[in-house]
């Protein structure tokens, strides 16, 4: 005999694999807007320090500006980031509650299919257990004539 609910247990992990890899997916794209946002804090800081040096040397006023609304720019930029990540961290709460909840149902079934297959062996071996003792009994019968 076979598990009754062995091809839900396989739709079951199917989906709990497409689930997890859609996760992998979310956490590349966070890891992506994270990267995206420590190197424009990098150039931030790089602008910063030459802003200071041409401070030192005698700066034009035009520059000053082009300076101030770079940083103006990386500060909406920064910003933005900040709602994209926090927007995708949601998803990712989501998609991890499903992949729990795949889990769940997944282990659900394999606890069933575990308890089905020993009940059929210890059925299997009750019916051994019963074949070997009518061999038994028969030679024993054969040997006492």
């Amino acid at each position: 005999m076979s598990f009754r609910f062995e091809t839900i247990l396989r739709l079951n992990k199917n989906k709990e694999d497409l689930l997890q890899r859609d996760m992998g997916q979310i956490n590349a794209m966070i890891q992506k807007q994270k990267d995206s946002q420590n190197f424009m804090r990098e150039v931030t800081e790089n602008k910063k320090e030459e802003l200071n040096q041409k401070k030192r040397q005698g700066i034009d006023v035009n520059t000053m500006i082009l300076y101030d609304n770079f940083f103006r720019g990386t500060q909406v930029h920064k910003t933005r980031q900040d709602t994209i990540i926090s927007e995708i961290n949601l998803k990712l709460e989501a998609k991890r509650e499903e992949v729990v909840e795949a889990m769940r149902k997944r282990k659900t079934l394999e606890i069933l299919k575990d308890r089905n297959t020993l009940k059929e062996r210890k059925l299997r071996e009750k019916k051994d257990f019963a074949i070997q003792d009518e061999n038994a009994s028969n030679l024993w019968g054969r040997k006492g004539l």
